[in-house]
């Protein structure tokens, strides 16, 4: 058995992931960065539905890759008698077990979270819902770009009245991926003074709601008439856009706004009622950005991180995606990293951002074709090759080999 070491704080701690697309196989990847073992368990014919999105190569996308290195896969149907064994065995054998299924599923496949801890009272069990296990919408099917509409992200994004925007990226996915690696990891510490496993549920929503509340709804916190009333912290984001690129530009500070002005053009200003104070600033947002979106001077990106960074002004430079590898900033800290697997061929991914004692962590590994490991994985269990051999010859079971 490994043991935990300040890097690998997960070390020996073993993971069953029963899951499609990204929340539970980030949280479970994230798990695995830190020493955790992990078994992915997946429908044989197509296996997680992640698996032929975007780019790709050998049947497994960059998408899939960047949610599931360090994993194993087994491939069975778990609308078999033998998928249900199995995920009932490696249960008895493991601390967390990690699904995404709507609420109600595990239940009627016999695999609900009071049947597999009766089996292993040591069991951490995490049920991933969209909606949550309560309220008209408990049933219905949930994706990141419905939660970003129900949760208010769209209107949030927004800059228009009665105009909705995505984000541009699975942020609920994600945002619910790392309250799920979280909340197993507060588990474990409880169970090691309980001795102990439980049944947690965590729904997109709410966790969407709890991630966006702090700034998003600043504004909406205060309930009572004789607050002084300020827009939300939402409104306070514009770059400066120049000819040859953006600057991102946060002035929170009268000091900041000092450099700002004359920068942008608008040194009339710095005398005014409306820059004078962040109350006034934070009272009147739309008007007080209106010099970021119009600057006067098109003095360029490089001059003008020049001038903010000498004021001491937060800024950076807005990098296009197929630049980021090329960021010395990005490069010194390490947070992304090639290597070269034999399905995949070279690669590039973001490492682990925690560092435990200071030491970078590295996660260079392969993530599973889809059945991989199906047969150790069961030899493991001690099961008979007469009876893997059948469950293959059934399609019950995939075994792939590189």
């Amino acid at each position: 058995m490994s043991i935990p070491s300040s890097s690998q704080p997960l070390a020996g701690i073993k993971v069953i992931e029963l899951s499609n697309m990204i929340t539970c196989s980030l949280a479970a990847m994230t798990m695995s960065s830190q020493g955790a073992q992990v078994i992915k368990v997946e429908p044989p014919k197509m296996g997680d539905k992640m698996r032929p999105l975007g780019t790709q190569k050998n049947g497994v996308s960059g998408f899939f890759h960047n949610c599931n290195r360090g994993k194993r896969s087994l491939a069975i149907d778990l609308k078999s008698s033998a998928g249900i064994k199995a995920v009932k065995e490696l249960a008895m054998q493991s601390d967390v077990l990690l699904h995404n299924y709507r609420p109600g599923v595990m239940d009627r496949l016999g695999l609900g979270s009071e049947v597999l801890r009766k089996l292993n009272s040591r069991l951490i069990y995490v049920a991933v819902s969209g909606f949550g296990t309560k309220g008209p919408m408990a049933d219905l099917p949930a994706f990141d770009h419905v939660i970003q509409g129900l949760a208010g992200f769209t209107d949030l994004q927004s800059s228009e009245e009665n105009s909705f925007d995505f984000i541009k990226t699975f942020i609920c996915d994600k945002v619910t991926a790392y309250t799920v690696g979280q909340a197993a990891t507060a588990a474990l510490l409880a169970r090691a003074t309980t001795n102990e496993g439980q049944h947690i549920d965590i729904s997109m929503l709410h966790a969407c709601l709890a991630f966006m509340w702090p700034d998003g709804m600043m504004h909406k916190t205060l309930k009572d008439d004789d607050r002084f009333k300020m827009s939300p912290g939402s409104d306070y984001f514009e770059t400066i856009n120049y000819k040859d690129g953006g600057v991102a530009v946060a002035p929170l500070s009268d000091e900041h706004w000092k450099t700002l002005l004359p920068m942008l053009g608008y040194p009339e200003l710095l005398n005014t009622p409306l820059y004078a104070s962040i109350a006034s600033r934070m009272t009147n947002m739309d008007q007080v950005m209106k010099v970021l979106r119009e600057p006067r001077n098109d003095i360029g990106v490089e001059k003008a991180i020049e001038i903010l960074t000498a004021a001491d002004v937060p800024c950076s430079p807005c990098t296009k995606r197929d630049d980021l590898e090329n960021v010395e900033q990005i490069k010194a800290i390490g947070a992304l990293e090639t290597y070269v697997t034999k399905a995949m061929g070279e690669l590039t991914v973001a490492t682990p951002p925690i560092l435990f004692e200071g030491k970078k962590t590295s996660q260079a590994e392969p993530s599973p074709l889809l059945g991989e490991h199906s047969k150790e994985i069961l030899q493991e269990l001690g099961w008979e090759k007469s009876l893997i051999d059948a469950l293959i010859e059934s399609g019950d079971l995939l075994v792939t080999n590189i």
